[in-house]
């Protein structure tokens, strides 16, 4: 009799805990009980979706729903990095978009990879075109005062290629756009500085790793020595202006990953960290001089430029210059409201400068300069009958897509909320949209 009470207790305590447990995730979202680190990465935060009755029949609101609730239930971003640590650690396999696990747990993002395989080369003759067109913009901007630099940064793949995976046939490369692009500049005679290779004769004497095992960009260390040779060479070639010098004072080794070193690493969202090298981390400063005779860069350029950005290269070595990110948004204006090249008058922005600069790593170098190479070549060569041809061929799109919206009622419907959301007129809200439909055209998203 007490042996049969000992176990219906046993049981009652065992279904109280499985009940429990079943209770736990609803807990955590109503309570945020116990404090979880958040997902890295670019998400979408969904709110809880209004009821409407239309959006019941409709199907519209349950799925909303089922999407939120899958979003914010208790415990998901554990259970997303469990998910992704089991695949990990398992089947050496990396749940984010792009990422390839490459030997002694070396990360890369693919498209590094096939650009130093010559997996995305384009033709030789589309390089040699562009080239051209930079020569002319080069000499038409050297008579105005000023000068055109091309900078080609280094790529994690063509830097590490001894770790890359072997199902990519790391030692059967082609063509790449790197090897065309560096001898087409060179016979064009522009400025040109050429770090891809720099990097890789420095890789086995540097006293500290120029690019991370976990992170895609040039290290931190990298950044720092690549800024210095930057400012170092303009100072070379504008003699009666000058750029304030980068002065390193000390240089701290240590394993814990700082800034963006550890970027894939980040994005995989692990529970447990990858083992990094120790890596080096410098402390420097920009030596203001207090003659207004300074350097005004303008920077056209990749993800590579903003590190540099970031620890404010733009603002207090390049004299307030803007960066234009892939050759879109300008800043640091957009960081209060988005401003985009396209709404500007690009030469004469340009011209606002004493340095161009054009910097991309190998990886991008399929679509090097983002358009600006050819909106600038229009604005100097090409008739403003031709320009005006091409401004009116944009608007014929946009407006194509703002009547599509305007008959389309999901996607109506979902832009009144972001108008609502943002607080703004919903034709600007439907505008946007359709611009952004029409860039993702011209950049082939």
């Amino acid at each position: 009799m007490a042996l049969n009470k000992q176990n219906r207790t046993v049981k009652n305590i065992l279904f109280a805990s499985v009940i429990s447990l079943l209770f736990l995730p609803m807990i955590q979202q109503k309570t945020k009980l116990i404090d979880l680190k958040p997902l890295s990465g670019s998400f979408e935060t969904l709110k809880n979706p209004y009821f409407s009755s239309h959006d019941w029949f409709e199907g519209k609101y349950q799925t909303e729903q089922q999407n939120y609730l899958n979003q914010s239930i208790g415990f998901r971003n554990f259970f997303v990095r469990l998910y992704n640590q089991l695949h990990y650690t398992l089947y050496n396999q990396a749940k984010a978009n792009g990422v390839v696990i490459g030997k002694e747990g070396y990360l890369y993002e693919e498209n590094y990879i096939k650009a130093h395989l010559g997996i995305d080369f384009i033709e030789e003759d589309k390089i040699r075109e562009k080239t051209e067109k930079l020569k002319r913009i080069s000499a038409t901007l050297k008579d105005k005062g000023i000068d055109l630099i091309i900078l080609l940064a280094p790529g994690k793949g063509s830097f590490y290629p001894e770790f890359i995976p072997k199902y990519y046939h790391p030692k059967s490369r082609s063509t790449t756009n790197y090897e065309v692009y560096k001898r087409a500049l060179s016979e064009a005679e522009v400025h040109l500085l050429d770090f891809h290779s720099w990097f890789n004769k420095l890789k086995n004497t540097a006293p500290y790793p120029l690019f991370p095992k976990t992170g895609i960009h040039w290290s931190k260390y990298g950044e720092v020595l690549a800024a210095d040779s930057l400012i170092n060479y303009i100072n070379s070639i504008r003699k009666e202006k000058s750029i304030p010098q980068l002065r390193i004072n000390d240089i701290v080794t240590s394993t814990t990953i700082r800034d963006s070193d550890d970027d894939i690493e980040k994005g995989m969202n692990l529970l447990f960290g990858i083992e990094d090298l120790p890596m080096g981390y410098p402390h420097f400063q920009i030596q203001q001089n207090n003659s207004s005779n300074k350097v005004k860069v303008l920077t056209v350029a990749d993800s590579y430029y903003w590190g540099m950005f970031n620890w404010g290269c733009s603002r207090d070595a390049f004299n307030e210059g803007q960066f234009w990110f892939y050759n879109k948004q300008i800043y640091p204006d957009s960081y209060a409201t988005p401003v985009n090249v396209d709404a500007i008058n690009i030469v004469e922005q340009v011209e606002k400068n004493d340095v161009v600069l054009l910097l991309s790593t190998d990886a991008n170098l399929y679509k090097f300069a983002f358009g600006f190479i050819d909106q600038l070549y229009d604005g100097y060569f090409n008739s403003n009958q031709n320009a005006h041809s091409k401004k009116g061929a944009k608007e014929e799109r946009i407006q194509f897509y703002i009547n599509a919206i305007k008959e389309t009622p999901e996607w109506i419907e979902s832009i009144k909320k972001k108008a609502s959301e943002e607080n703004i007129p919903l034709d600007e809200a439907i505008r946007k949209d359709a611009e952004y439909m029409v860039w993702s055209e011209e950049n082939g998203q």
